[in-house]
Formats: structure tokens, sequence, C-alpha cells
């Protein structure tokens, strides 16, 4: 095996079940039996996480994950959305608060999904004590961003940075320690299936947008991404 090159800090790896040669993967879950799978798809370069995605909340007993915590690397996908969940807002609060709480407990990071819901996830988390989290495809507001870079958090650079300008125009704010690349692999976005090969063909936009070359990029991702999985 190549030493890893490239680290995917958010990933829906169950959906894909393939090997990726000179990547390290965060896998995230979505539910119950997501999570049961991505535990069993734990190796050498795969860190498993298990959760209840805010989608999924309406539909799934937070007793069925919260037995696997301990064996799980970090805790995710897990958070808020008042976009797209159907979910009221305040059983999605119950949900995130319990991870949170957990995350706090146990030491773990905690990657967080907040679409249109980043600051109240950002207190949810202060509240809780958690120490370690990362905000996926964080697209939120740029003032935000010294409040995570605060409390020792992470941001996560996807793909759609070379079309989405909102998530381009965070990524141009955002302070290089706080930022990890990520694929959301295994979701189809806008009738394309995300991979974490989809990772290095973002490298060069990055590295131009953060002012570094990009072997240096690729030396403050690896770092960023081992401090925030503890490795």
């Amino acid at each position: 095996m190549n030493p890893p090159r490239y680290y995917d800090a958010h990933c829906h790896y169950s959906n894909l079940k393939k090997h990726y040669d000179g990547f390290v993967i965060a896998a995230v879950s979505m539910d119950s039996s997501s999570s049961l799978e991505t535990l069993s798809l734990r190796s050498e370069s795969i860190l498993a996480g298990v959760g209840i995605h805010p989608w999924k909340v309406h539909e799934e007993k937070l007793e069925l994950v919260s037995s696997m915590v301990d064996k799980a690397d970090f805790i995710g996908e897990v958070g808020l959305d008042y976009r797209f969940a159907k979910a009221p807002k305040e059983l999605q609060s119950n949900y995130f608060n319990f991870f949170a709480q957990k995350a706090s407990e146990t030491g773990k990071l905690i990657n967080v999904h907040a679409l249109d819901a980043w600051r109240d996830a950002f207190n949810v988390l202060t509240r809780a004590g958690v120490k370690r989290a990362i905000f996926h495809w964080y697209s939120g507001p740029e003032d935000l961003l010294k409040d995570i870079q605060g409390a020792g958090y992470y941001i996560t650079v996807n793909p759609s940075i070379t079309f989405q300008q909102k998530h381009k125009r965070v990524v141009e704010k955002a302070p290089l320690d706080i930022i990890i690349t990520e694929s959301d692999g295994g979701y189809e976005y806008r009738g394309k299936l995300l991979e974490p090969t989809d990772i290095p063909a973002v490298i060069p936009l990055l590295a131009k947008l953060k002012g570094v070359n990009e072997d240096e990029l690729l030396r403050v991702i690896e770092s960023n991404f081992k401090k925030a999985y503890q490795l």
C-alpha cells in the first residue's frame, strides 16, 4: 500500500465499499443500520463513525446507535438541518444534544451536519463542552469562522468549491489551520456520485485560494486531519 497522500474527513463509505489506495477516510453513518455496517468496514485506513443524521431522526431510536459509540472512532454524521429535514427542530435538537453530550463524555470527535443551522449547532457543541468537532461542507456565516477556530474545531472543504460560490467564499476567508478536505463520497449531488477520488482535483484550486503550494497544502491538511481525529 502506498503511504496516504489524501485525507477524506467525511465520506459515506458504506455506500461505496471500494478500496482507495493513498487515502485515509473518515466513514460517517446515517442511521443504525449504516452505523453497524461502517463499524464492520473499519480498517487501518478507514475510521468508523456512528450516528443518526438529522434527516433520519424521526425514523430512528437513539438507543440503537448509543450502544455503538464506544466501538466507534468518532461520532457522525449528526447535527441539525433547518432546510431539508422532515423532523421538527425540537426532535433534531434532542438527538443532536444527546450526541454532543456523548462526544463530550467520551472525548471523541463529532462530525456535524448543520445546514442553515450553523450557529445553533456551534452553540450546542460549546455548551456541551465538546473539544473536537468538524463542520462538514461548511457554507455558513463567515463571522462564525473565528469562533470555530477559537473552539479548536474544523471545517471541511468539498469538491463543490469548484462551482458553489458560497462555499468558495467561506474557504477564502477560513484560516488554513481549520481546513480539511472531504468528498461526501457515497452521496449523489447534482447527478454525480461523489467519491474520495474527487479530492485530488480540488487541491490546485484550494492551494491557489490559500496562497500556498500544493505540497504545503497537503502537509497542512494531513496535520489538521490527524489533530482532529487524534491519530
